[in-house]
Protein backbone atom coordinates (compact mmCIF):
# COMPACT_ATOMS: atom_id res chain seq x y z
CA UNK A 1 0.00 0.00 0.00
CA UNK A 2 1.32 3.56 -0.73
CA UNK A 3 1.52 5.97 1.54
CA UNK A 4 -1.06 8.23 0.09
CA UNK A 5 -3.37 5.72 0.69
CA UNK A 6 -2.54 5.08 4.16
CA UNK A 7 -2.60 8.67 4.83
CA UNK A 8 -6.04 9.06 3.48
CA UNK A 9 -7.50 6.45 5.41
CA UNK A 10 -5.61 7.78 9.02
CA UNK A 11 -7.48 11.22 7.93
CA UNK A 12 -10.76 9.80 7.18
CA UNK A 13 -10.55 7.93 10.61
CA UNK A 14 -9.34 10.94 12.85
CA UNK A 15 -12.25 12.98 11.21
CA UNK A 16 -15.07 10.51 11.64
CA UNK A 17 -14.26 10.13 15.64
CA UNK A 18 -13.86 14.16 15.32
CA UNK A 19 -17.28 14.12 14.10
CA UNK A 20 -18.79 11.54 16.32
CA UNK A 21 -17.66 13.24 19.25
CA UNK A 22 -19.48 16.42 18.08
CA UNK A 23 -22.24 14.54 16.56
CA UNK A 24 -26.17 16.30 17.99
CA UNK A 25 -29.02 14.83 19.78
CA UNK A 26 -30.02 11.87 17.47
CA UNK A 27 -33.37 13.25 17.12
CA UNK A 28 -32.01 16.12 15.34
CA UNK A 29 -29.37 14.28 13.24
CA UNK A 30 -29.55 13.72 9.59
CA UNK A 31 -29.88 10.13 7.78
CA UNK A 32 -27.13 9.24 5.31
CA UNK A 33 -28.95 10.35 2.14
CA UNK A 34 -29.95 13.68 3.82
CA UNK A 35 -32.96 13.49 5.48
CA UNK A 36 -34.02 13.51 8.73
CA UNK A 37 -33.85 10.69 11.07
CA UNK A 38 -37.48 9.25 12.02
CA UNK A 39 -37.60 6.35 14.29
CA UNK A 40 -38.46 3.25 12.69
CA UNK A 41 -40.65 0.43 13.96
CA UNK A 42 -38.86 -2.56 15.11
CA UNK A 43 -39.08 -4.54 11.76
CA UNK A 44 -37.54 -1.58 10.20
CA UNK A 45 -34.81 -0.30 12.38
CA UNK A 46 -33.41 -2.68 15.09
CA UNK A 47 -33.63 -1.52 18.65
CA UNK A 48 -30.31 -0.18 19.88
CA UNK A 49 -28.84 -0.72 16.60
CA UNK A 50 -28.99 1.73 14.61
CA UNK A 51 -28.82 0.60 10.76
CA UNK A 52 -27.77 2.29 7.50
CA UNK A 53 -31.02 0.45 5.72
CA UNK A 54 -33.18 2.69 7.25
CA UNK A 55 -36.47 0.55 5.90
CA UNK A 56 -36.79 -2.72 4.97
CA UNK A 57 -38.27 -3.74 1.59
CA UNK A 58 -41.89 -5.06 1.56
CA UNK A 59 -41.43 -8.67 -0.28
CA UNK A 60 -45.66 -9.34 0.64
CA UNK A 61 -48.05 -8.94 -1.55
CA UNK A 62 -49.89 -11.23 -4.63
CA UNK A 63 -48.24 -11.34 -7.77
CA UNK A 64 -50.05 -7.85 -9.33
CA UNK A 65 -49.13 -5.63 -6.42
CA UNK A 66 -45.88 -6.97 -4.78
CA UNK A 67 -42.57 -4.98 -5.62
CA UNK A 68 -40.96 -8.65 -5.99
CA UNK A 69 -41.61 -11.52 -8.57
CA UNK A 70 -40.97 -14.30 -6.38
CA UNK A 71 -42.18 -12.47 -3.50
CA UNK A 72 -40.96 -13.65 0.40
CA UNK A 73 -40.37 -17.10 -0.39
CA UNK A 74 -43.04 -18.30 2.26
CA UNK A 75 -41.97 -16.07 4.76
CA UNK A 76 -38.44 -16.74 4.64
CA UNK A 77 -36.87 -13.48 2.76
CA UNK A 78 -38.57 -10.77 5.40
CA UNK A 79 -37.32 -13.41 7.95
CA UNK A 80 -33.55 -13.28 6.87
CA UNK A 81 -33.62 -9.35 5.87
CA UNK A 82 -34.50 -8.88 9.31
CA UNK A 83 -31.42 -10.65 10.56
CA UNK A 84 -29.80 -8.82 8.38
CA UNK A 85 -29.41 -10.68 4.89
CA UNK A 86 -31.00 -8.98 2.02
CA UNK A 87 -30.89 -10.42 -1.65
CA UNK A 88 -32.03 -8.72 -5.43
CA UNK A 89 -31.99 -10.20 -8.46
CA UNK A 90 -32.75 -7.35 -11.52
CA UNK A 91 -32.92 -8.15 -15.38
CA UNK A 92 -32.82 -5.69 -17.76
CA UNK A 93 -33.44 -6.25 -21.48
CA UNK A 94 -32.99 -3.75 -24.46
CA UNK A 95 -34.66 -3.54 -28.07
CA UNK A 96 -32.61 -1.32 -29.92
CA UNK A 97 -32.32 -0.20 -33.98
CA UNK A 98 -30.54 2.44 -35.35
CA UNK A 99 -33.31 3.43 -37.97
CA UNK A 100 -31.28 6.40 -39.56
CA UNK A 101 -27.73 7.71 -40.04
CA UNK A 102 -25.04 6.91 -37.59
CA UNK A 103 -22.47 4.61 -38.32
CA UNK A 104 -24.74 1.66 -40.14
CA UNK A 105 -28.35 1.07 -40.24
CA UNK A 106 -27.58 -2.31 -41.93
CA UNK A 107 -28.65 -5.32 -39.69
CA UNK A 108 -28.69 -2.37 -36.88
CA UNK A 109 -31.62 -4.19 -34.35
CA UNK A 110 -29.88 -5.45 -31.45
CA UNK A 111 -31.15 -7.34 -28.17
CA UNK A 112 -28.92 -6.61 -25.41
CA UNK A 113 -29.25 -6.56 -21.40
CA UNK A 114 -27.94 -7.58 -17.73
CA UNK A 115 -28.38 -9.47 -14.73
CA UNK A 116 -27.80 -7.41 -10.96
CA UNK A 117 -26.99 -9.44 -8.36
CA UNK A 118 -27.52 -8.04 -5.06
CA UNK A 119 -26.19 -9.28 -1.33
CA UNK A 120 -26.34 -7.03 1.23
CA UNK A 121 -25.35 -7.82 5.37
CA UNK A 122 -26.15 -5.42 7.74
CA UNK A 123 -24.48 -6.21 10.56
CA UNK A 124 -26.63 -3.68 12.90
CA UNK A 125 -29.45 -6.65 11.88
CA UNK A 126 -27.36 -9.21 12.54
CA UNK A 127 -26.22 -8.72 15.92
CA UNK A 128 -22.77 -8.08 15.37
CA UNK A 129 -22.57 -4.29 15.59
CA UNK A 130 -24.09 -0.76 15.20
CA UNK A 131 -23.86 0.88 11.53
CA UNK A 132 -22.03 -1.39 9.21
CA UNK A 133 -23.19 -2.64 5.53
CA UNK A 134 -21.26 -5.44 3.08
CA UNK A 135 -22.68 -5.35 -0.21
CA UNK A 136 -21.73 -7.42 -3.09
CA UNK A 137 -22.68 -6.61 -6.74
CA UNK A 138 -22.07 -9.01 -9.54
CA UNK A 139 -23.49 -8.70 -13.17
CA UNK A 140 -23.89 -11.17 -16.39
CA UNK A 141 -23.64 -8.91 -19.66
CA UNK A 142 -26.34 -10.37 -22.02
CA UNK A 143 -26.29 -10.35 -25.97
CA UNK A 144 -25.22 -7.12 -28.24
CA UNK A 145 -26.20 -3.51 -28.13
CA UNK A 146 -26.29 -0.68 -30.96
CA UNK A 147 -23.88 1.32 -29.55
CA UNK A 148 -20.91 0.79 -32.29
CA UNK A 149 -23.98 1.22 -34.69
CA UNK A 150 -24.98 4.54 -33.70
CA UNK A 151 -20.99 6.18 -33.27
CA UNK A 152 -21.80 8.40 -31.29
CA UNK A 153 -19.76 9.96 -28.37
CA UNK A 154 -22.90 9.58 -25.97
CA UNK A 155 -23.25 6.20 -26.54
CA UNK A 156 -27.30 5.38 -27.01
CA UNK A 157 -27.04 2.39 -24.76
CA UNK A 158 -25.21 2.62 -21.20
CA UNK A 159 -26.10 -0.44 -20.05
CA UNK A 160 -24.84 -2.11 -22.67
CA UNK A 161 -21.51 -0.85 -21.79
CA UNK A 162 -21.36 -2.66 -18.61
CA UNK A 163 -19.65 -4.39 -16.80
CA UNK A 164 -17.22 -4.41 -20.06
CA UNK A 165 -18.13 -3.72 -23.59
CA UNK A 166 -18.66 -6.64 -26.20
CA UNK A 167 -17.84 -10.07 -24.38
CA UNK A 168 -21.42 -10.98 -24.17
CA UNK A 169 -22.41 -13.72 -21.19
CA UNK A 170 -19.37 -12.09 -19.36
CA UNK A 171 -20.32 -11.60 -15.35
CA UNK A 172 -18.31 -10.09 -13.21
CA UNK A 173 -17.98 -9.50 -8.80
CA UNK A 174 -18.09 -5.85 -10.03
CA UNK A 175 -18.81 -4.05 -6.27
CA UNK A 176 -17.68 -5.10 -3.43
CA UNK A 177 -17.77 -2.96 -0.69
CA UNK A 178 -18.03 -1.54 3.28
CA UNK A 179 -19.91 0.97 4.27
CA UNK A 180 -19.44 1.95 8.31
CA UNK A 181 -20.81 4.78 10.15
CA UNK A 182 -19.28 6.29 13.15
CA UNK A 183 -21.85 8.26 13.64
CA UNK A 184 -25.39 9.90 12.44
CA UNK A 185 -23.24 12.13 10.48
CA UNK A 186 -20.36 11.05 9.25
CA UNK A 187 -20.14 7.43 6.90
CA UNK A 188 -16.55 5.33 5.80
CA UNK A 189 -16.74 3.54 2.50
CA UNK A 190 -13.90 1.52 1.23
CA UNK A 191 -14.05 -1.06 -1.45
CA UNK A 192 -14.53 -1.85 -4.57
CA UNK A 193 -17.37 0.30 -6.28
CA UNK A 194 -18.50 2.44 -9.24
CA UNK A 195 -16.82 5.47 -8.65
CA UNK A 196 -19.65 7.50 -10.12
CA UNK A 197 -22.61 6.19 -8.02
CA UNK A 198 -21.27 7.83 -4.94
CA UNK A 199 -21.10 11.69 -7.18
CA UNK A 200 -23.55 13.65 -9.51
CA UNK A 201 -26.59 11.68 -8.21
CA UNK A 202 -30.00 13.39 -9.96
CA UNK A 203 -33.60 12.51 -8.69
CA UNK A 204 -34.51 12.92 -12.53
CA UNK A 205 -31.81 11.13 -14.46
CA UNK A 206 -28.73 8.55 -13.50
CA UNK A 207 -30.77 4.97 -13.79
CA UNK A 208 -29.90 3.67 -17.06
CA UNK A 209 -32.54 0.57 -16.14
CA UNK A 210 -35.57 2.80 -15.30
CA UNK A 211 -34.92 6.18 -16.71
CA UNK A 212 -32.48 7.83 -19.27
CA UNK A 213 -30.36 4.74 -21.71
CA UNK A 214 -27.67 7.70 -22.98
CA UNK A 215 -24.89 7.48 -21.14
CA UNK A 216 -24.81 11.97 -21.56
CA UNK A 217 -27.89 11.47 -19.48
CA UNK A 218 -26.35 8.62 -16.61
CA UNK A 219 -23.45 10.39 -15.48
CA UNK A 220 -21.64 13.58 -16.50
CA UNK A 221 -18.81 11.93 -18.87
CA UNK A 222 -15.84 14.77 -17.87
CA UNK A 223 -16.25 12.09 -14.65
CA UNK A 224 -14.83 9.27 -16.85
CA UNK A 225 -10.97 10.44 -17.02
CA UNK A 226 -11.57 10.51 -13.00
CA UNK A 227 -12.48 6.70 -12.28
CA UNK A 228 -12.74 3.29 -14.09
CA UNK A 229 -15.71 1.17 -14.19
CA UNK A 230 -15.65 -0.13 -10.38
CA UNK A 231 -12.04 0.39 -8.59
CA UNK A 232 -10.82 0.31 -5.53
CA UNK A 233 -11.88 3.26 -3.28
CA UNK A 234 -11.75 5.04 0.05
CA UNK A 235 -13.72 7.60 0.92
CA UNK A 236 -16.28 9.49 3.45
CA UNK A 237 -19.96 10.87 3.24
CA UNK A 238 -20.53 13.84 5.80
CA UNK A 239 -23.60 15.20 7.11
CA UNK A 240 -23.05 18.56 8.64
CA UNK A 241 -26.43 19.53 8.21
CA UNK A 242 -29.64 18.81 7.53
CA UNK A 243 -29.11 20.97 4.21
CA UNK A 244 -25.50 19.67 2.89
CA UNK A 245 -24.07 16.48 2.44
CA UNK A 246 -20.19 16.39 1.43
CA UNK A 247 -18.47 13.59 -0.16
CA UNK A 248 -14.69 12.94 -0.65
CA UNK A 249 -12.89 10.05 -1.80
CA UNK A 250 -9.65 8.63 -3.65
CA UNK A 251 -9.86 6.09 -5.92
CA UNK A 252 -7.78 3.69 -7.82
CA UNK A 253 -7.82 5.33 -11.34
CA UNK A 254 -5.74 1.93 -13.42
CA UNK A 255 -8.40 0.85 -15.92
CA UNK A 256 -6.67 -2.93 -15.41
CA UNK A 257 -8.49 -2.70 -12.32
CA UNK A 258 -11.67 -2.24 -13.66
CA UNK A 259 -14.74 -4.07 -13.11
CA UNK A 260 -13.24 -7.97 -14.69
CA UNK A 261 -10.85 -7.92 -11.59
CA UNK A 262 -10.11 -7.70 -8.00
CA UNK A 263 -8.88 -4.54 -7.71
CA UNK A 264 -6.12 -5.49 -5.37
CA UNK A 265 -3.47 -6.08 -8.34
CA UNK A 266 -3.29 -2.78 -9.21
CA UNK A 267 -4.86 -0.51 -6.45
CA UNK A 268 -1.42 -1.74 -4.04
CA UNK A 269 0.78 -2.71 -6.92
CA UNK A 270 1.79 -0.96 -10.04
CA UNK A 271 1.38 2.72 -11.32
CA UNK A 272 0.71 4.92 -8.60
CA UNK A 273 -2.00 6.52 -10.31
CA UNK A 274 -5.17 8.02 -8.16
CA UNK A 275 -8.02 10.22 -8.51
CA UNK A 276 -8.79 12.85 -5.33
CA UNK A 277 -12.25 14.19 -5.74
CA UNK A 278 -15.11 16.18 -3.67
CA UNK A 279 -18.54 16.73 -3.58
CA UNK A 280 -21.40 19.05 -1.80
CA UNK A 281 -24.15 18.20 -2.39
CA UNK A 282 -26.82 21.22 -0.95
CA UNK A 283 -30.61 20.00 -0.13
CA UNK A 284 -33.34 22.78 -0.60
CA UNK A 285 -37.41 23.55 -0.96
CA UNK A 286 -38.10 26.52 -2.63
CA UNK A 287 -42.02 27.53 -1.92
CA UNK A 288 -41.97 23.81 -0.10
CA UNK A 289 -40.54 22.24 -3.49
CA UNK A 290 -37.83 19.84 -2.92
CA UNK A 291 -34.47 20.00 -5.26
CA UNK A 292 -30.64 19.66 -4.88
CA UNK A 293 -27.71 21.59 -6.23
CA UNK A 294 -24.74 19.52 -6.23
CA UNK A 295 -20.86 21.19 -6.91
CA UNK A 296 -18.09 18.89 -7.33
CA UNK A 297 -14.31 18.59 -8.59
CA UNK A 298 -11.40 15.95 -9.21
CA UNK A 299 -7.84 15.81 -10.29
CA UNK A 300 -6.29 12.73 -10.97
CA UNK A 301 -2.80 11.67 -11.47
CA UNK A 302 -3.02 8.92 -14.20
CA UNK A 303 -1.41 9.66 -17.71
CA UNK A 304 -3.87 10.60 -20.34
CA UNK A 305 -1.95 8.64 -22.80
CA UNK A 306 -2.94 5.26 -20.88
CA UNK A 307 -6.55 6.33 -21.25
CA UNK A 308 -7.56 3.37 -23.70
CA UNK A 309 -9.54 0.45 -22.19
CA UNK A 310 -12.28 2.40 -21.15
CA UNK A 311 -15.45 1.42 -22.94
CA UNK A 312 -17.52 4.22 -21.42
CA UNK A 313 -15.84 6.89 -23.98
CA UNK A 314 -16.57 5.89 -27.38
CA UNK A 315 -13.88 7.48 -29.41
CA UNK A 316 -15.04 9.33 -33.13
CA UNK A 317 -14.15 6.86 -35.89
CA UNK A 318 -10.15 6.73 -36.58
CA UNK A 319 -9.43 8.58 -33.44
CA UNK A 320 -6.94 8.05 -31.52
CA UNK A 321 -4.73 9.17 -28.31
CA UNK A 322 -2.26 9.63 -30.47
CA UNK A 323 -4.25 12.14 -32.67
CA UNK A 324 -4.52 14.03 -29.18
CA UNK A 325 -2.13 16.48 -26.74
CA UNK A 326 -1.93 14.61 -24.05
CA UNK A 327 -0.65 15.32 -20.52
CA UNK A 328 0.73 13.17 -17.25
CA UNK A 329 -2.96 14.36 -15.37
CA UNK A 330 -5.42 15.75 -15.41
CA UNK A 331 -9.07 17.77 -13.90
CA UNK A 332 -12.50 18.43 -13.61
CA UNK A 333 -15.16 20.26 -12.47
CA UNK A 334 -18.99 19.64 -12.00
CA UNK A 335 -22.16 20.88 -11.32
CA UNK A 336 -25.52 19.38 -11.04
CA UNK A 337 -29.27 20.48 -10.02
CA UNK A 338 -32.74 18.56 -9.76
CA UNK A 339 -35.56 20.95 -8.75
CA UNK A 340 -39.40 19.48 -8.64
CA UNK A 341 -42.21 22.31 -9.98
CA UNK A 342 -45.23 20.21 -8.92
CA UNK A 343 -46.00 17.17 -6.53
CA UNK A 344 -49.14 15.70 -5.12
CA UNK A 345 -49.47 16.26 -1.34
CA UNK A 346 -49.58 12.25 -0.58
CA UNK A 347 -46.68 12.06 -2.32
CA UNK A 348 -43.67 14.02 -2.58
CA UNK A 349 -42.30 12.00 -5.41
CA UNK A 350 -45.42 12.06 -7.76
CA UNK A 351 -45.04 15.33 -10.04
CA UNK A 352 -42.83 17.49 -12.26
CA UNK A 353 -39.51 18.60 -11.95
CA UNK A 354 -36.41 19.83 -14.01
CA UNK A 355 -32.52 18.79 -14.16
CA UNK A 356 -29.55 19.96 -15.61
CA UNK A 357 -25.48 19.16 -15.47
CA UNK A 358 -22.35 20.86 -16.34
CA UNK A 359 -19.00 19.63 -16.61
CA UNK A 360 -15.81 21.41 -17.85
CA UNK A 361 -13.03 18.89 -18.17
CA UNK A 362 -8.87 20.29 -17.59
CA UNK A 363 -6.18 20.00 -20.96
CA UNK A 364 -6.47 16.85 -22.53
CA UNK A 365 -10.19 15.67 -21.36
CA UNK A 366 -12.05 15.09 -24.99
CA UNK A 367 -15.08 16.61 -23.41
CA UNK A 368 -13.89 20.25 -22.89
CA UNK A 369 -17.65 20.79 -21.97
CA UNK A 370 -20.39 19.08 -21.39
CA UNK A 371 -23.88 19.70 -20.40
CA UNK A 372 -27.40 18.70 -20.45
CA UNK A 373 -31.28 19.85 -19.50
CA UNK A 374 -34.89 18.28 -19.09
CA UNK A 375 -37.67 18.01 -17.59
CA UNK A 376 -39.11 14.59 -16.09
CA UNK A 377 -42.11 13.18 -14.20
CA UNK A 378 -44.36 10.73 -12.13
CA UNK A 379 -48.04 10.21 -12.17
CA UNK A 380 -48.56 12.96 -14.86
CA UNK A 381 -51.62 10.34 -16.75
CA UNK A 382 -54.87 9.69 -14.14
CA UNK A 383 -54.93 6.82 -12.81
CA UNK A 384 -51.23 5.86 -14.28
CA UNK A 385 -50.19 7.14 -10.86
CA UNK A 386 -46.50 5.00 -10.84
CA UNK A 387 -46.18 5.62 -14.30
CA UNK A 388 -42.73 8.19 -15.11
CA UNK A 389 -41.38 9.80 -18.25
CA UNK A 390 -38.62 12.42 -19.04
CA UNK A 391 -37.31 14.16 -22.04
CA UNK A 392 -33.54 15.41 -22.07
CA UNK A 393 -30.94 17.23 -24.02
CA UNK A 394 -27.42 17.09 -24.04
CA UNK A 395 -24.64 19.02 -25.73
CA UNK A 396 -20.86 17.83 -25.76
CA UNK A 397 -18.15 20.02 -26.94
CA UNK A 398 -14.97 18.22 -27.85
CA UNK A 399 -11.41 19.40 -26.95
CA UNK A 400 -9.30 21.95 -29.86
CA UNK A 401 -6.61 19.51 -28.50
CA UNK A 402 -7.89 16.82 -31.30
CA UNK A 403 -6.08 17.41 -34.84
CA UNK A 404 -8.21 19.55 -36.94
CA UNK A 405 -8.08 17.71 -39.49
CA UNK A 406 -10.67 14.86 -38.31
CA UNK A 407 -12.58 17.86 -38.49
CA UNK A 408 -14.20 17.52 -34.85
CA UNK A 409 -16.78 20.17 -32.79
CA UNK A 410 -19.79 18.72 -30.80
CA UNK A 411 -21.99 16.21 -30.69
CA UNK A 412 -25.92 17.21 -29.63
CA UNK A 413 -29.01 14.76 -28.89
CA UNK A 414 -32.18 14.31 -27.59
CA UNK A 415 -33.68 11.82 -25.38
CA UNK A 416 -37.50 10.97 -24.68
CA UNK A 417 -38.46 8.12 -22.67
CA UNK A 418 -42.14 6.45 -21.14
CA UNK A 419 -41.87 4.11 -18.64
CA UNK A 420 -44.70 2.07 -17.74
CA UNK A 421 -46.10 0.22 -14.51
CA UNK A 422 -47.18 -3.23 -15.56
CA UNK A 423 -46.77 -4.18 -12.06
CA UNK A 424 -44.32 -2.92 -9.25
CA UNK A 425 -41.68 -5.40 -10.32
CA UNK A 426 -42.48 -5.13 -14.08
CA UNK A 427 -41.98 -2.08 -15.96
CA UNK A 428 -41.68 -1.63 -19.44
CA UNK A 429 -40.19 1.64 -21.47
CA UNK A 430 -40.33 2.79 -25.39
CA UNK A 431 -37.49 5.45 -25.91
CA UNK A 432 -36.68 7.51 -28.80
CA UNK A 433 -32.64 9.14 -29.65
CA UNK A 434 -32.08 11.56 -32.06
CA UNK A 435 -28.46 12.07 -31.90
CA UNK A 436 -26.93 15.17 -34.03
CA UNK A 437 -23.72 15.14 -35.54
CA UNK A 438 -22.93 11.45 -34.17
CA UNK A 439 -19.09 11.12 -33.20
CA UNK A 440 -18.59 14.82 -32.92
CA UNK A 441 -18.55 15.31 -37.08
CA UNK A 442 -20.75 17.28 -39.18
CA UNK A 443 -19.90 14.82 -41.96
CA UNK A 444 -22.17 11.97 -39.85
CA UNK A 445 -25.96 12.11 -40.86
CA UNK A 446 -28.09 12.52 -37.80
CA UNK A 447 -28.98 9.30 -35.81
CA UNK A 448 -32.40 8.02 -34.70
CA UNK A 449 -32.43 5.41 -32.54
CA UNK A 450 -35.49 3.35 -31.23
CA UNK A 451 -36.19 1.01 -28.40
CA UNK A 452 -38.07 -0.76 -26.07
CA UNK A 453 -36.68 -1.74 -22.61
CA UNK A 454 -38.05 -3.98 -19.94
CA UNK A 455 -36.97 -3.87 -16.68
CA UNK A 456 -38.07 -6.99 -13.80
CA UNK A 457 -37.03 -7.13 -10.33
CA UNK A 458 -37.13 -10.87 -8.70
Amino acid sequence: MTVWRICVILMLVQFGDFARAQSTPPAEQGNVDGSATVEQPAASQPAGMPSLIQHLPDYTGDLAHRKYLTGDWGGARTQLAEKGILFELDVTQILQGNAHGGSDTNNAFRYSGSVDYYIKLDTARMGLWPGGLLTFHGETKIGDNVNPKVGSLMAPNFQGLLPVPGEPGTTTLSEFYFMQALSEQFVLIMGKLDGTSLADANAFTGNQRTQFMNVGFKVNPVLFYGTPYTTMMAGAVWLPTKWLQVVTAVTDNDQDGAATMTGFNTAFHGRDWYTATQEYDFTWKPFGKTGHQRLGWFWTSRDFAELSGDGRIQFPRGLSLADIETSPDTWGIYYNFDQYLFTEADDPEQGIGVFGRFGYGGEPNIFEQFYSLGVSGKGSIPTRDRDTWGIGYYHANISDKIDPAFGLSSEQGVEAYYNIEITPWCHLSPDLQVIVDPGGSSRSDVAVVYGLRMQMTF
